[in-house]
């Protein structure tokens, strides 16, 4: 849901998240979803995440993947914003 509180909340500036899927997939694009201001108590998203890339592994083991874009969440933009694959 979008309540405040009710995140996945990372510490700190630099963070990495690994999904773990089924099968092999080609992605075409990647979304993020935020609260809006209007929900937060502050009225500013500043936890909201800002410079972030993406990578695909073809394995676990696999020690750097390959890029599929680098983007900016827009924090005066929608709160759930998509961002095509860039390779």
């Amino acid at each position: 849901d979008m309540y405040p509180g009710n995140c996945w909340a990372f510490k700190g500036l630099w963070r990495y998240l690994a999904i773990r899927l089924a099968l092999k997939i080609y992605p075409t694009a990647f979304t993020v979803e935020h609260i809006p201001k209007t929900l937060s108590a502050t009225r500013t998203i500043a936890s909201a995440p800002r410079d972030f890339s993406v990578y695909g592994l073809d394995d676990d083991y696999e020690a750097e993947g390959t890029l599929l874009g680098e983007y900016v969440y827009d924090q005066d933009g929608e709160p759930l914003q998509m961002f095509p694959v860039m390779v």
